[in-house]
């Protein structure tokens, strides 16, 4: 492909790219006159829309007060704000480390936790993905984790729920390598692009009993399902756990300015009281970003917005259920705005495209995030499309 730049996850002769022209709310219009309406959030993080203006506002009246960098270092009053309702929002005391991306937040969560316990191992599931940078891939199950730990790394595989459903082969894992070795679980609340494997309450359950008789702590990926992906403000408040680090990014921002943060528990803020926190970032707690995050904060904080999704889920579940009875359809995941839907055939990007759609895929599965602030009845026909495809 000749491009000045590379297209990323692809060999760059045959990458898929979209020429886009512009946006608006929930469509992407191509410059070939094409308009797709955007069914996965483009990456997850566009939980907001394409283009919200309360979250473009917000960034353009914080760049308008002459305020639009800032050191590190810096206290301000929108940083302040930003923090405690960040702490609100996930609905446990603790204290926040800003990141401008996912895997920045997942970088630096395993980092605070390792030398805050003292320890250096991690557990984590084989189908699972963290980030691109190299900490995180270490924790990454997924195939882009071998190319670059071809000795191995820090991180202890456990055995997927379903093969491991009492967690016996975990505790045996645990036993083996010895609990203090071991600072910490890192897991996705509910996996995105690995298939949305949405984990029995009775599995968490049992995380939580084994965090708590090893002392062994529990860092809960929310990059994909924070900010009310799943229906609640965090996809961790469905299940009957306690974390002590949250990773978040994506709809932090809606996707308009790359940026996140980790949650840490009480006791980790208290180790760093007194000891040198060696994390950092140049745009740490970034002016731009808070002005983003305090745009997502109006729209989560209107009941209108939550009128909205309530809608959007029951569309969303009625659909997905819909799609179990299709004899093209092999399987079907979904919680909150939220799903998958696995098919026998092979369908590509392109399938999709040529009906109006945007749709994050594999060649056997569609993976589905829409924008929770769609239009309820775009959303169901734009669903009625997919399904068309996937049962044509």
């Amino acid at each position: 492909m000749d491009l000045p730049y590379y297209i990323s996850w692809s060999a760059q002769k045959n990458a898929t790219s979209l020429k886009v022209k512009s946006n608006t709310d929930c469509i992407m219009h191509l410059e070939s006159g094409e308009n797709l309406v955007d069914l996965s959030g483009i990456s997850f993080q566009a939980g907001f829309g394409l283009n919200n203006q309360t979250i473009l506002n917000s960034v353009k009246k914080q760049i308008d007060q002459s305020m639009a960098i800032a050191s590190p270092k810096a206290q301000f009053p929108l940083k302040d704000e930003m923090a405690n309702k960040l702490i609100q929002l996930v609905g446990l005391e603790g204290k926040i480390f800003w990141t401008v991306s996912g895997a920045e937040s997942v970088e630096n969560a395993l980092k605070m936790i390792k030398i805050a316990t003292g320890k250096n191992k991690i557990l984590a599931r084989k189908r699972s993905y963290h980030g691109a940078t190299m900490g995180a891939l270490a924790a990454t199950g997924d195939w882009r984790h071998e190319p670059y730990f071809p000795n191995g790394s820090d991180t202890i595989r456990i055995p997927e729920p379903v093969d491991d459903p009492d967690l016996t082969k975990t505790r045996d894992i645990i036993s083996k390598h010895g609990p203090e070795n071991i600072a910490a679980f890192i897991i996705e609340t509910v996996s995105g692009g690995n298939g949305v494997w949405v984990l029995p309450d009775e599995w968490w359950a049992g995380i939580q009993a084994l965090c708590d008789e090893f002392d062994i702590k529990l860092i809960v990926d929310e990059v994909v399902t924070g900010f009310y992906r799943t229906g609640k403000a965090m996809g961790f408040h469905h299940y009957p756990i306690k974390p002590d680090m949250v990773c978040m990014a994506k709809a932090i921002t809606g996707g308009f300015v790359p940026f996140g943060a980790v949650w840490s528990a009480p006791w980790v803020a208290q180790y760093y009281e007194d000891n040198v926190l060696s994390c950092g970032l140049t745009n740490y707690g970034h002016p731009i970003g808070l002005a983003a995050l305090s745009g997502v904060f109006q729209i989560i904080e209107d009941p209108s917005f939550h009128l909205n999704l309530k809608k959007n889920i029951e569309i969303f579940s009625q659909k997905l259920e819909a799609a179990k009875k299709l004899k093209s359809v092999k399987a079907v995941r979904h919680l909150g705005l939220l799903g998958i839907i696995e098919h026998h055939k092979k369908i590509d990007f392109d399938a999709y495209k040529d009906v109006g759609l945007f749709v994050y895929n594999h060649p056997s599965d569609a993976i589905l995030s829409p924008a929770m602030t769609m239009d309820p009845t775009l959303l169901a026909n734009s669903l009625d499309k997919l399904l068309k495809v996937i049962n044509d």
